[in-house]
């Protein structure tokens, strides 16, 4: 994990990271930081992987409406209905502009599930490391939180999508 910078993989649960997982945990990590979040979770995770996943992963979810601006807008989408249930009315998107966050923000709870959830799979498929389909598949199978929510929003068949992008591998 040498050509991960400095702090990027720290609390990352402990299985081993694929080589070709380090692009889209630095760019998950960069996402977190872009949003001004204090630690990177799922949907952090979706947005690298529709930005800097592997052809195959990016077209699966490019053909399913998740292209980096249709992960956007379902996340604007959950947010905004999530906030439509405490009878909030979300503020512009201008409003919400801030300055990138300057430190590492922590590995929350979401993102470390999905990891975990992905190092299972490659497990159950006698695989030394995870790979971004196994990721992928960890964050479809999701149950709780803001991507399944955003998922369910936009009309995501999760099991079609992973289909897809098991047959473009």
């Amino acid at each position: 994990m040498s050509d991960i910078p400095a702090g990027s993989s720290q609390n990352l649960p402990g299985q081993p990271l694929s080589r070709a997982l380090r692009p889209v945990i630095i760019r998950s990590v960069v996402e977190a930081q872009q949003r001004n979040a204090s630690a990177v979770e799922a949907e952090h995770l979706l947005l690298a992987l529709s930005r800097d996943g592997s052809p195959a992963v990016r077209t699966a979810l490019a053909d399913a409406g998740l292209s980096p601006d249709g992960v956007e807008a379902a996340l604007t989408a959950e947010r905004t209905a999530s906030l439509a249930v405490a009878g909030v009315t979300a503020p512009a998107p201008d409003r919400l502009a801030a300055a990138p966050r300057v430190s590492r923000p922590r590995w929350g709870a979401s993102a470390r599930e999905a990891l975990v959830r992905a190092h299972r799979v490659s497990s159950a498929h006698h695989r030394q490391r995870m790979a971004e389909l196994d990721l992928l598949a960890a964050l479809l199978g999701l149950e709780l939180g803001t991507v399944p929510r955003a998922l369910t929003l936009a009309g995501i068949d999760r099991q079609g999508l992973l289909d897809s992008a098991r047959r473009a591998a």
